[in-house]
């Protein structure tokens, strides 16, 4: 028995010298490279308009020296355009070695819309809307570049065609939207009435029946407020509360999801304001003829004389149905426009 042992302890301590000698060898004879290791996730996801920050990395050579200073980083990351980006490390060392690693960042749409940190670089000087219009029949110019604008999914003119557009912006509840309705209904005519939340709440009948009749009930904001002003990081949600809660207000009277149309009041406008509405689905629509209609006793003809003055082809008008003359002279400007060959349409079919 006690031979037997010896016998299974020498086969032990024979085995133990073998296995030392193999693992001598390995390690002798192991080849060495250059490594890379990066800090944190290999796989980052941002939601979009967020910075992306390098979370760091570490590189060595064959011979475990640090060589992070010499690591080559390939890849660019558009954080404002969703999709899978990918960074490429590259070091490579004296012995012509390299070493190689990689990471991948998702770019995604945020839940719930966000301030993007690059509306930072974006003018949001707050500017006032014009037209020259002149008495011509000439397409005019406007507060902007009418391509410029189109970046932003922005217009204030149609195309070179004899069509016009009508749009009403309402402010206030004191006005002759029904009666305006009324007579574009009997002309078959369709407009856009760029409402405030209160107004909207306060008339929950005539809104069911202008968006049965298919004219276009657009946002003009829950306050009528300057928007530029609150296109900032610390009023974001005050500029979102002021579109979202019309887009509220019209689904609960309609059952309807409201469509993307907008005006900014009092055309104050900036291209900040312009690129966050473009991003929350908007378009916005200024207007190239408009007169000075906000005296509430302008007459007939002067409401008139002042609409047809102004036509041009494409031509978006302002209008505010406050005042009782555009009401009046409405039916007889669009029986004249019809038969001087111009037709009437909305400013969302504007491309």
């Amino acid at each position: 028995m006690l031979k037997k042992i010896k016998i299974f302890l020498s086969l032990i301590i024979t085995i133990l010298i073998a296995l030392t000698i193999y693992f001598k060898f390995i390690q002798k004879n192991t080849i060495k490279v250059p490594s890379i290791h990066l800090n944190g996730k290999t796989i980052i996801t941002l939601t979009e308009g967020n910075t992306y920050k390098e979370p760091g990395y570490k590189a060595f050579d064959e011979n475990g020296k640090n060589i992070t200073n010499k690591v080559k980083i390939k890849g660019n990351i558009n954080t404002n355009k969703q999709g899978t980006y990918q960074i490429t490390y590259t070091v490579k060392t004296k012995n012509n070695l390299t070493a190689k690693a990689h990471r991948f960042i998702k770019i995604v749409k945020p839940n719930n819309p966000i301030y993007k940190e690059s509306y930072n670089n974006i003018d949001n000087q707050s500017r006032g809307w014009w037209s020259n219009n002149k008495s011509n029949g000439q397409r005019p110019t406007g507060g902007a570049d009418i391509n410029e604008l189109k970046k932003y999914n922005a217009y204030y003119m149609g195309p070179d065609e004899k069509v016009l557009y009508l749009t009403f912006d309402e402010g206030s509840n004191d006005t002759y939207v029904k009666e305006i309705v009324s007579v574009l209904d009997q002309n078959n005519v369709k407009a856009t009435f760029f409402l405030c939340r209160k107004y909207m709440e306060m008339n929950n009948d005539l809104i069911k029946q202008m968006d049965n009749n298919g004219h276009t009930i657009a946002n003009h904001t829950s306050h009528h407020l300057n928007m530029p002003s609150l296109a900032t990081k610390e009023n974001f949600n005050k500029y979102l509360e002021e579109i979202t809660s019309v887009e509220q207000t019209y689904y609960n009277i309609t059952g309807k999801k409201m469509q993307k149309i907008y005006r900014e009041p009092r055309g104050e406008w900036s291209y900040r304001s312009l690129q966050i509405l473009k991003d929350l689905g908007y378009k916005t629509y200024f207007y190239s003829a408009y007169y000075l209609d906000f005296e509430e006793d302008v007459s007939k003809e002067k409401a008139l004389n002042e609409l047809t003055k102004k036509v041009h082809n494409g031509a978006i008008y302002l209008l505010h149905p406050k005042n009782k003359g555009n009401y009046l002279a409405l039916d007889t400007f669009i029986k004249t426009m019809k038969k001087q060959g111009y037709r009437f349409d909305l400013v969302q079919n504007i491309k």
